[in-house]
């Protein structure tokens, strides 16, 4: 437990490091009537966010029997057993898994997963963020972010392979979008999802038409448990409830999160395409929670595809708010919130994240 305090304080030891650099420099640029040099556009330029993911990724990288599919997918490389890793046609699992094996260098699998995670998120929220600061530390200390990360491992490449295909979403580009997705579903199938946040641009429902269509989603999803049930009984494995609910508690918070963004929507869009896309696909994220939410653990894996937009809408919600008392109050709630999640989350997953062991011990 000590060693995640500590590395949470040094991450966000280099924020504050980043804040006052960037504070020191703008208060010694000499603005003209016509430039204008913004805090967050100079922070974009400098390292620190950099270092702060490189942290990242070493933590993740380098780590041994951390996470609760760990060892699942170390005894796949290393042994050749055969588990549902390999099983599913994954290709370029599959491949990196046996060029680990051949090579001899086991680890190799959780590194090069690890950095291709950290790099495209790293990438996409210093692009779209309006405060990549938050963004990381929201990633960082979330439940179903980074600690997921450690055991759903090639779901997680996968899901950042389609978040960076934002900007094609963005730019009016579906051929690399789409090829970007297949890249993904080679890492694992449930990529196949991501088709349809293509279509999110073009979504301009009413915020009172996307309220009644998020409230009728649980009703939709029990009506199509039966059609499939009474039709097509092989496939109720998909459809039915489960006992299973890992994770299915964060619809609570995805949930608020959502309410107070509908109540903000109009600010959070206007004048600013590339937000109104992310929040649309923030929506259909909860939307795919709502219609799953009964079978448990698909429920929160399938949506993530969308909810990881969370880590751009929550900033820009916050940036709304310009006064400056304000604006800290509410950013020193929110990273009070998430240290308080982060601490619990690895105190009550102790057996999976206790203690922390590298590949060097």
């Amino acid at each position: 437990m000590v060693f995640y305090c500590f590395f949470l304080f040094v991450i966000m030891g280099v924020m504050v490091l980043d804040k006052m650099s960037t504070f020191i420099h703008c208060s010694n640029v000499q603005l003209s009537d016509d430039s204008r040099i913004l805090p967050n556009e100079y922070a974009k330029k400098n390292v620190f966010l950099m270092v702060a993911f490189l942290l990242l990724f070493c933590f993740s990288a380098f780590r041994f029997d951390v996470g609760w599919d760990y060892l699942a997918y170390y005894d796949t490389v290393k042994y050749n057993i055969q588990t549902n890793i390999v099983g599913g046609e994954e290709f370029a699992t599959i491949l990196l898994i046996e060029l680990s094996r051949s090579i001899g260098i086991y680890n190799l699998f959780f590194v090069v997963n690890s950095f291709i995670c950290l790099f495209l998120i790293y990438k996409t929220i210093n692009k779209y963020s309006v405060d990549p600061w938050l963004s990381l530390l929201f990633f960082l200390c979330f439940p179903l972010y980074f600690l997921n990360s450690l055991s759903v491992i090639r779901f997680f490449t996968a899901l950042a392979i389609t978040f960076y295909g934002f900007k094609y979403i963005e730019q009016k580009r579906p051929i690399p979008y789409i090829v970007l997705v297949v890249i993904a579903i080679l890492f694992h199938k449930a990529s196949l999802i991501a088709f349809v946040f293509y279509l999110a641009r073009y979504i301009k429902l009413g915020t009172f038409k996307l309220v009644i269509l998020l409230a009728s989603l649980p009703v939709i999803a029990n009506l199509l448990n039966g059609l499939v049930l009474n039709y097509l009984p092989k496939y109720a494995v998909y459809t039915k409830e489960t006992a299973s609910q890992e994770g299915t508690k964060a619809i609570v918070f995805f949930l608020i999160l959502a309410f107070i963004a509908l109540l903000l929507r109009k600010k959070i869009t206007d004048d600013d395409e590339p937000s109104r896309i992310y929040l649309n696909i923030f929506f259909m994220g909860i939307a795919i929670y709502l219609m799953f939410y009964a079978q448990g653990t698909m429920g929160h894996r399938l949506s993530l595809f969308g909810t990881i937009y969370g880590l751009l809408v929550v900033p820009k919600m916050i940036s709304l708010f310009n006064n400056a008392i304000v604006h800290f109050y509410l950013k020193l709630l929110f990273y009070t919130l998430l240290v308080a999640m982060f601490l619990y989350i690895i105190n009550s997953g102790a057996a999976t994240y206790i203690p922390y062991r590298t590949i060097f011990e």
